[in-house]
């Protein structure tokens, strides 16, 4: 970021909706930028539950227990390396042969490289599914595995298409997201108290509870969505005010939020 415009988000009082342990990152880069910033999770995560989720929890050890039988392995998140690897590593203390390894964003795959794995494609970061699928290595999968690490739940849509090139694909599901108790009354009360004037979303989920809480209120909000698949779900939520970054990244982010108040 140029130095002349290190300081032109000074009007911005932004709200971070991020879980709480992915959220400082772009705390910093916000308030290096002149911004406010106040951090209150709409998301939080957490492992699964041995008690209520005994039956996911078993087919995703076994699915990393045969991990071996995979040509590709395939992190959706930071959080699906934190969790997945504690799972893999009960079975595979020296990582298989032959495993290509993916990752979605650039966050997650430095994740993985401060774990000394070897991450395709790692100097041209895929930033969501779309960009992903359009590396090279996963165009032709005719009989060939793949395993997809994440939370429990979510889209449908990498699984899919990797299926419509003949690849064979499972799911590790490691954790799940919930939304956090906060009453809907105390969080505008909060957005009022500090004069929030922009609340940067991460996720479809963040924004479904952002919306929720608030309910017709949301529309008075500015929101930064990380792509235009949220976009889209933020027009149809009646949000009149939406700034589409490029992903969910941070140097995304500041981008959009620059475009945003230089117009």
């Amino acid at each position: 970021m140029a130095t002349a415009n290190l300081h032109n988000l000074a009007d911005l009082r932004v709200l971070i909706t991020r879980p709480a342990d992915r959220s400082a990152e772009l705390q910093a880069a916000l308030a290096a930028a002149g911004a406010s910033v106040l951090v209150q999770p709409l998301l939080t995560i957490s492992p699964l539950a041995a008690d209520t989720h005994a039956a996911e929890l078993q087919r995703s050890r076994q699915q990393l227990m045969n991990l071996d039988n995979y040509q590709h392995l395939i992190f959706i998140s930071v959080n699906a390396v934190h969790y997945g690897l504690a799972l893999i590593e009960q079975f595979w203390p020296q990582w298989p042969m032959g495993v290509k390894v993916h990752a979605i964003g650039a966050a997650t795959a430095a994740a993985l490289r401060a774990r000394d794995i070897v991450v395709e494609d790692v100097d041209d970061a895929a930033m969501n599914s779309e960009s992903l699928l359009a590396k090279a290595g996963l165009q032709q999968l005719a009989k060939q595995k793949v395993l997809i690490v994440r939370g429990l739940g979510g889209r449908e849509y990498l699984a899919e298409q990797l299926s419509a090139r003949g690849a064979q694909v499972g799911y590790a599901e490691c954790y799940q997201r919930s939304s956090p108790e906060i009453d809907g009354i105390q969080f505008l009360n909060l957005l009022r108290q500090h004069q929030i004037n922009m609340v940067c979303v991460n996720s479809g989920e963040t924004l479904l509870h952002f919306s929720a809480l608030l309910g017709d209120i949301a529309q008075e909000y500015p929101v930064i969505v990380p792509s235009e698949r949220v976009a889209a779900m933020a027009v149809e939520l009646g949000l009149r005010r939406i700034i589409q970054a490029e992903n969910a990244g941070t140097p995304a982010t500041l981008a959009a939020l620059h475009s945003y108040v230089s117009k």
